[in-house]
């Protein structure tokens, strides 16, 4: 946690809150009640694990959390003049206190036992979550570097034996995130999955107990810097791989590469998913590709946007924009891969979060 906020940063998070405020207003709300932690923490720099912000349409807001953050939430918001910081308990009720009358309206995440609590007020989607879509560039800066570092231990990780024959899965992956954190990573942006043999066949297999055996070990992982995520899958093969191993790795391999290539500004979603989806159809393994081509990575490792067959045919890919392409096979019973890399949409194409390479690696 930085000991002082800059005022470029400060000044960042207040036109934030500016441009929610437009849309409050545009809504006739006379305020948001914001309650999804990652949304505070984009409009403010508090990252607690206890915050409300009630921003209202004029731009100016009370942003509360308790005690055990008192002195974490003035140095990561600056305490600017137009944020009324509160530390007190019972939170929801002192912003219904605060807002009196005019009340406000909540996020769709707020549990409904909450809103009843509130009065049922009005539900304003996406407020913030399309502001988030488009990273500035103190963001990019951020998950390219994220990208960086768990894509820098992948590769030591990988030279130096991490993955071998006769390791269990939860061995193999304890490892890697020990490294991953040794290396400066503030935390896993999710459960890791080290998937070997017949367990390759789960797109979210996780780990377990069972060891390491000769074929295709998929690695799905990620980690938290500066507020930000990372995102990315390898696939490697312990031991030289059989017919049905290199088939589908190549086959895999050329979809990502395929989807990749569509990553610039003005590409719709579903074309990033077809590019991937058609190639595997064409091969064969379409109903083996049991998931959606990717997603947004920001402060959630899992955002918008989201490519998908049936997303809106209206939804493209715009400069800044944060974008996965992760096709994958998946056979019941025998083995299964997935290669992801997390790009950032640029005004020319894209730049990839994870520059280690995607072709088939023996260990």
């Amino acid at each position: 946690m930085a000991d002082t906020l800059s005022p470029e940063a400060i000044a960042n998070y207040d036109s934030r809150r500016q441009r929610v405020a437009e849309r409050i207003r545009s809504a006739d709300e006379a305020a948001l009640l914001v309650t999804d932690l990652k949304n505070v923490q984009y409009l403010t720099g508090f990252s607690g694990s206890n915050a409300v912000l009630l921003l209202r349409a004029d731009g100016t807001s009370v942003l509360g959390t308790d005690g055990r953050y008192d002195t974490q939430i003035r140095l990561e918001t600056g305490a600017p003049e137009n944020i009324d910081i509160r530390v007190e308990n019972r939170l929801l009720p002192l912003m219904k206190d605060i807002a009196g009358s005019a009340g406000f309206a909540v996020e769709p995440s707020l549990p409904v036992g909450s809103a009843r609590q509130l009065g049922d007020p009005n539900v304003l989607a996406e407020a913030v979550e399309t502001e988030r879509l488009v990273k500035d560039e103190r963001e990019v800066r951020a998950l390219l570097a994220a990208g960086e570092l768990a894509d820098s231990v992948w590769t030591q990780f990988i030279a130096e034996g991490g993955i071998r024959e006769g390791l269990t899965e939860i061995e193999a992956a304890a490892d890697l995130e020990n490294r991953l954190r040794l290396a400066g990573a503030a935390a896993l942006s999710f459960d890791t999955i080290l998937a070997s043999g017949a367990n390759g066949a789960k797109p979210h297999a996780g780990v377990s107990k069972d060891k390491i055996v000769p074929g295709l070990v998929t690695v799905d992982f990620g980690i938290y810097l500066d507020g930000y995520a990372s995102d990315q899958t390898r696939a490697v093969c312990v031991g030289e791989p059989d017919q049905l191993a290199r088939e589908i790795y190549d086959i895999v391999y050329r979809a990502q590469k395929a989807g990749e290539a569509t990553v610039r500004p003005g590409t719709s979603l579903r074309a990033v998913d077809a590019a991937c989806r058609d190639l595997i159809t064409e091969a064969g393994y379409g109903e083996y590709f049991v998931h959606s081509t990717g997603h947004g990575v920001g402060l959630d490792v899992h955002e918008a946007p989201r490519a998908a067959a049936g997303v809106d045919e209206g939804s493209i890919l715009e400069e800044g924009m944060t974008i996965t392409v992760e096709p994958g096979i998946y056979l019941p019973g025998k083995t299964g891969l997935r290669i992801e890399n997390t790009y950032v949409v640029t005004k020319d194409g894209h730049i990839s979060c994870n520059a280690s390479p995607t072709e088939l690696v023996v260990v």
